[in-house]
């Protein structure tokens, strides 16, 4: 599979990513597009079905719900995200580090969208804040008042030492007259598991994933465009993707797909988005406004009996474990409204205003049970509680515009000023918490840009120039509540932020049989956000600078009719350039975590007809991830993690309106660890790993019209 390209070479590939409808070709930027085909071709659910086969794109996962992204290498583990999530319209997910944004990607199912974009590199000036590292768009089809379509398909799917997944999907567009039309899918899924336990069982991280989408487009004019959308979409995961490993030679501890715990560790999230959207055509202009409300719920229990079993044994008398419930609440009010050019000028802008107000609850609870059993111990409940409920409000300005000099050179430029204000009220109790509250202020004021000349020998060749600025806001910290005052933990921690510098072709050779994106760039990452542990509490701090360099290459070939040919790759050298925290781990010269230096994904995928009325389709890849360095630990330092490969393939035929499709993904059953935790992850002294997921195989159908 091939980012932007599916298709026949005469496509014309459309993007948003500076906020209007341009030929990905005139993009000065590195933007990688997923269409519908090709997210239908791989059989995509979740981010690990199709993320990591982008340049420069890599993920660390260990339970479902709970995926970290990472582009260009732009991570340290800390809490906030670096790489920003927008649903059409709405930013989604917490702004802040005091709501483990990082982490709560919101994974949604891609059945019904439009594309995928993925925009590499700091996006700062147009979408905001925690963009260090790039940006991941969700774009989904917009209700049509042509004519009746819809959709169906389901699928069932075998996983290797684990037990069977299946998931149904239907879509359907209904026109309301000429100038309204509504669009609604849902989609049910059971994902299976293949992690066993000798307590808890067998196949222990299967769960379900379910929900929905609905879209209403009213024209009242024919210069007025409204349209009003609602997600939903609960993630249930009843346990985690992770082995026990020995935190020497990390090779699994009991079988090759088994850890021991205490107790189930489940996570429950929840994803709501309310969007309104009005676009009003004034000719030479058009007014946007979009106005946003999404929600987040996670309820998870994690077993920290490694951490804590101990202490707690030796404390009370008697042998037991330790599960810490965590709830997290996310709200989120978002408004822009901007201007912009309309058509194709000798000089296209936007400009515009932002806001946005949230309220974060974060709430643990460490609680105790039977070390044999799990069940709860009377009396043992609420050991130590923390509350941590945080307020954020941004408003910010900015304005982007592309002056074309002349038929061959363009310069695009754009700035956003930015200012945040932040409030928490940190609670804490309980025997071995104490009773305290401590309040925290934070403000940031922040201007972010973006430079990008570009030079078009002709219809087919861009070649630019891009220097951009990103940031991740700062804010009040939490505080160990036993010692707040703690020389090593700041009340407040600052933003930090990224400046890259990229140049980069997009070319269409061989009358449009051969395309082709090359890329290099250079970024320094200043006041690097850490995450830590201080007496057995998570802190924030700033500490140390870094850089990544590294070359990207995309390329389609079209030999025959029919026949696609894909290579996507990167090299990407990302490490720190100054010490961290000695609480951290991490000096100058080590690599950042979960990055390889090398990665790339070859594919090749063949249509053909079959007969006047069936079509056949076949097509394989190899994706490869190359060895990397997991997170920073001050006692444990990084480990190294060998390199790996996957191999998918499918086949299928199309009769008539009708698809079926075989697939198979991992085809090698490859068992390469995405995450190592930290020393505690698992008990008896061993370590956490999450795996890939083992080779499996599947079939579906579906129906289009």
């Amino acid at each position: 599979m091939n980012d932007a390209a599916a298709g026949s070479p005469q496509d014309e590939i459309i993007v948003t990513a500076q906020k209007r409808e341009q030929r990905l070709l005139d993009v000065p930027q590195s933007v990688s597009v997923l269409s519908a085909e090709t997210l239908t071709a791989v059989h995509a659910e979740r981010f690990a079905d199709y993320f990591t086969r982008l340049p420069s794109a890599n993920i660390v996962e260990e339970q479902g719900g709970q995926t970290r992204l990472i582009l260009r290498g732009i991570n340290t583990g800390g809490v906030g995200a670096t790489v920003a999530t927008y649903v059409d319209e709405t930013p989604y997910g917490s702004a802040t580090a005091l709501a483990n944004g990082s982490i709560l990607t919101p994974d949604i199912d891609p059945f019904d969208l439009q594309r995928v974009e993925v925009l590499r590199g700091p996006q700062g000036t147009l979408y905001g804040a925690n963009s260090l590292g790039g940006l991941v768009k969700y774009v989904s089809i917009a209700p049509e008042t042509d004519a009746v379509h819809y959709a169906a398909e389901s699928g069932i799917e075998s996983v290797e030492h684990g037990n069977i997944g299946w998931s149904g999907r239907a879509a359907v567009n209904l026109p309301l007259g000429d100038t309204a039309a509504v669009r609604a899918s849902g989609f049910y899924r059971r994902d299976p598991g293949y992690i066993d336990d000798p307590r808890l069982g067998s196949n222990i991280n299967d769960g379900k994933t379910y929900g929905g989408r609905i879209s209403v487009l009213v024209r009242p004019t024919p210069e007025l465009t409204l349209r009003g959308t609602a997600v939903l979409q609960n993630l249930n995961s009843n346990g985690t993707n992770t082995i026990d490993v020995d935190a020497v030679t990390l090779q699994p501890v009991l079988g090759r797909y088994e850890h021991s715990r205490t107790v189930a560790e489940p996570n429950n999230v929840k994803y709501r988005i309310y969007n309104g959207t009005a676009d009003y055509d004034f000719g030479a202009v058009n007014l946007i406004s979009s106005t946003s409300w999404g929600t987040l719920d996670q309820s998870q229990i994690q077993d920290a009996t490694g951490l804590y079993g101990a202490l707690l044994t030796e404390t009370f008398g008697q042998p037991l474990g330790a599960p810490l419930d965590q709830k997290v609440r996310q709200r989120r009010f978002t408004e822009e409204v901007r201007l912009a050019s309309s058509g194709k000028r000798r000089l296209e802008w936007t400009v515009g205003g932002f806001y946005t107000r949230e309220r974060n609850l974060l709430a643990q609870s460490l609680d105790a049970v039977d070390a044999d059993t799990g069940a709860p111990v009377a009396d043992l409940a609420g050991l130590a509680r923390t509350r941590i409920g945080s307020r954020y409000r941004e408003i910010a300005g900015f304005a982007n515009a592309t002056l074309h000099i002349s038929r061959q050179f363009d310069l695009t430029v754009g700035g956003r000023y930015s200012h945040n204000s932040q409030t928490t009220i940190q609670q804490t109790s309980g025997p071995l918490g104490g009773d305290s509250s401590i309040d925290g202020k934070s403000r940031d004021n922040v201007f972010t840009y973006a430079v990008a000349p570009s030079f078009k020998p002709n219809d087919h060749t861009t070649f630019y120039l891009r220097i951009a600025r990103g940031y991740r806001p700062g804010g009040p910290n939490a505080l160990p509540p036993l010692n707040p005052d703690n020389a090593d933990v700041p009340r407040q921690f600052g933003a930090d932020t990224t400046t890259n510098y990229e140049a980069g072709v997009k070319a269409e050779l061989i009358d449009r049989l051969l395309s082709v994106e090359l890329t290099g760039f250079y970024i320094d990452w200043k006041d690097i956000q850490l995450y830590t542990s201080v007496n057995g509490f998570g802190v924030n701090t700033n500490g140390g600078k870094a850089r990544s360099k590294g070359i990207e290459l995309t390329s389609t070939l079209t030999p025959l009719p029919g026949l696609s040919l894909s290579a996507n790759g990167s090299y990407v050298d990302a490490r720190l350039t100054q010490d961290a925290s000695p609480l951290v781990g991490g000096v100058d010269g080590d690599r950042l975590p979960y990055n390889p230096r090398w990665s790339g994904t070859l594919s090749a995928d063949y249509a053909r007809p079959l007969s006047t009325t069936v079509d056949g389709t076949i097509g394989v890849s190899w994706r490869i991830t190359g060895a990397r360095r997991s997170a920073f630990d001050p006692l444990l330092g990084q480990y190294r993690l060998g390199a790996f490969s996957q191999v998918d393939a499918h086949a299928g035929v199309t009769i008539d309106r009708f698809r079926i499709d075989a697939f198979a993904r991992n085809l090698t059953d490859s068992r390469g660890i995405t995450n190592v935790g930290t020393l505690g992850s698992a008990p008896n002294g061993a370590l956490a790993a999450a795996l890939v997921r083992p080779r499996s195989y599947g079939l579906t159908v579906g129906v289009r019209y």
